[in-house]
C-alpha cells in the first residue's frame, strides 16, 4: 500500500553496496526488449510473411495484458521477493524467446506456427508485465524517495532503449538478413529469408535474457525488507472501489479512454508502409523500416514530451490541455496526405533509399503525440497524486484505461482499413480522438492546477 513508511528503504540502501548506476539499467533493460519482442515485432515479421492487416492488427491486443497488469501484481507481490521474482521471469523470458526462434527459423514451419507463436507471444507479454512488476517493487525498496527521483530518467530511458534495441537494432538484423536471401518485402514470394532473418533476431534476444540473467544475477541487491506482500484483503476490489469514488470519475474515465483513440489506429501505419502501391501502401523495403524509426519515431517523440513538460510548467494544464489535445489528432492529417498521393521520390542515406515525404511526415506526427501524450501522462499522475491513499495502483488503473482506448483501435485498424483504405482510416485517424474536446467543460480538474490558473500579464 502507498501509505507504507519509506525509512526502511534507506536502511537497506545505506546496507548494500549495490549502486544503482549499476543495477537499475540492466533491471529495465529486459523489460524494454521482452515488450517490443511481444508486440511490435511481430507486427511487422507477420505482415513480411503475407499476414492479412486485420490478424497483424489483432495482434495489437497482445499489448492488454500488460495493461491490465494491475489485476494480477498483487499476487505476483505474494508470490516470492522482487529479487528472486525478476530472475524467474528473465529466466522464462530466455526460454520463451528461444522457443520462438526454433519456431520461426523452418521455412515451412506448418500449420500449427500462427496458433503456436501467438501462444508464446502471449506467454512473453505476461512474462514481460511480470517483469516490470518484479523491477518496480524492487526500485522502491532499494531506494529512498530522494533517490527514486534522482533516477527515474534513468529507469525510463532504460525501458526505451531497450525497445529501441529491438525496433531498429534487432530489425535491422532481421531484414538485412532476409535481403541476402532475396526476402525484400511483402509481395516477396519466397519467405525462407525471413524466417531465417527473424529467427537469428529472436536467437539473438534469447541470448541477451541469457546475459542480463547472469549480471542481474550478481548485481541486484539483496534486501531484508525485500519480501513477499500478502494481502489481508481482496487488494484489486478495495483500489477499484477507491477509484471509482473520485469526483467525476465517469468523465474522466472517458476522456483517459478516448484521449489516444484515434492514435490507436496508427498502429497499422507499419503495413501501411510496406505494403504495395497497388494495395494503397508505400512499398517501403523491409530493411528501411529501422531507419524510419530511428530517424523520426524516436528523436520527435522524446523532443515533443520534453517540450511539451516544459510547456505544462510555464503555463499550467488548464491553459494547454485545449491546445495539447488538438496536437494529438491534428498531425495525423499528414499520414492522410501520404495516402491520398502516395509518394514515390526517394533520397539514398547509408545505402537505402529513403522516402523524405514520409520521414516528414512521420516526424510531424512524432512530435504531435509527445507534445500531446506529456499531458495526458501528467494528468493522470497529479490525479492520482490528490486521490486516496493507493495512489500507485489508481494511476496503474488509469494507465490501464488509457491503454485500453489506444489499443482497441489497434485492433481493430485491420478490419477498417479493409472496408475504407487506408485514407479513410487515416480521417478516422484524425478525427475521432477529437470527442475528448466535448469533455472539457465537465473534465474533474485536480486543485493544484486549478490554483495556478491566472490572467495572462
Amino acid at each position: 500500500m502507498d501509505s507504507a513508511p519509506r525509512s526502511p528503504a534507506a536502511k537497506s540502501e545505506s546496507s548494500t553496496r549495490n549502486s544503482p548506476w549499476l543495477f537499475l539499467p540492466t533491471l529495465y533493460l529486459p523489460f524494454g526488449i521482452l515488450m517490443a519482442l511481444a508486440t511490435s515485432f511481430p507486427v511487422n515479421f507477420f505482415k513480411l510473411l503475407g499476414s492479412s492487416n486485420e490478424t497483424v492488427g489483432l495482434l495489437n491486443g497482445i499489448g492488454l495484458i500488460g495493461a491490465f497488469r494491475f489485476l494480477y501484481a498483487p499476487y505476483l507481490d505474494a508470490a516470492a521477493s522482487k529479487r528472486v521474482l525478476s530472475f524467474y521471469t528473465v529466466g522464462m523470458a530466455c526460454i520463451v524467446i528461444g522457443g520462438m526462434s526454433v519456431l520461426v527459423f523452418p521455412s515451412d514451419p506448418g500449420p500449427n506456427f500462427f496458433p503456436l507463436m501467438l501462444g508464446l507471444l502471449i506467454l512473453l507479454a505476461f512474462v514481460g508485465a511480470s517483469h516490470e512488476t518484479a523491477a518496480d517493487g524492487l526500485y522502491i525498496r532499494a531506494l529512498t524517495a530522494e533517490r527514486q527521483a534522482e533516477f527515474i530518467g534513468i529507469k525510463t530511458s532504460a525501458i526505451r532503449i531497450g525497445a529501441i534495441s529491438i525496433s531498429t537494432g534487432l530489425l535491422l538484423v532481421a531484414t538485412k538478413m532476409a535481403a541476402s536471401y532475396g526476402a525484400t518485402g511483402v509481395d516477396s514470394p519466397d519467405k525462407t529469408g525471413f524466417h531465417i532473418g527473424f529467427g537469428t533476431a529472436y536467437a539473438i534476444g534469447a541470448c541477451l535474457m541469457a546475459f542480463f540473467l547472469v549480471w542481474n544475477w550478481q548485481t541486484l541487491p539483496k534486501l531484508a525488507i525485500d519480501q513477499p506482500v500478502r494481502c489481508t484483503s481482496f487488494a484489486v476490489v478495495e483500489v477499484l472501489r477507491e477509484y471509482l469514488s473520485q469526483r467525476g470519475v465517469a468523465v474522466m474515465v472517458l476522456f483517459i479512454v478516448f484521449y489516444r483513440f484515434g492514435e490507436g489506429f496508427l498502429l497499422l501505419k507499419g503495413p501501411f508502409y510496406l505494403d504495395p502501391v497497388a494495395d494503397g501502401g508505400l512499398a517501403v523495403p523491409a530493411t528501411a523500416l529501422a531507419y524510419y524509426t530511428l530517424l523520426t519515431d524516436i528523436p520527435w517523440a522524446i523532443t515533443g514530451g520534453i517540450l511539451g513538460g516544459y510547456l505544462i510548467k510555464w503555463f499550467g494544464l488548464v491553459r494547454t490541455l485545449l491546445p495539447l489535445i488538438l496536437c494529438m489528432s491534428l498531425p495525423n492529417w499528414s499520414y492522410v496526405a501520404l495516402a491520398w498521393f502516395q509518394p514515390q521520390v526517394t533520397f539514398s542515406l547509408l545505402g537505402e533509399a529513403l522516402n523524405p515525404w514520409l520521414i516528414v511526415a512521420s516526424s510531424i506526427e512524432s512530435l504531435g503525440y509527445g507534445l500531446s501524450f506529456s499531458a495526458m501522462f501528467y494528468y493522470m499522475h497529479i490525479m492520482a497524486t490528490e486521490s486516496g491513499r493507493n495512489k500507485t495502483s489508481i494511476l496503474a488503473i488509469s494507465f490501464a484505461l488509457m491503454n485500453v482506448g489506444f489499443l482497441l483501435p489497434g485492433m481493430m485498424s485491420g478490419f477498417l482499413q479493409a472496408q475504407i483504405g487506408y485514407v479513410g482510416l487515416f480521417i478516422t485517424s484524425s478525427t475521432i480522438g477529437l470527442v475528448v474536446l466535448f469533455l472539457l467543460p465537465m473534465l474533474p480538474m485536480a486543485q493544484l492546477e486549478l490554483a495556478r490558473r491566472k490572467p495572462i500579464a
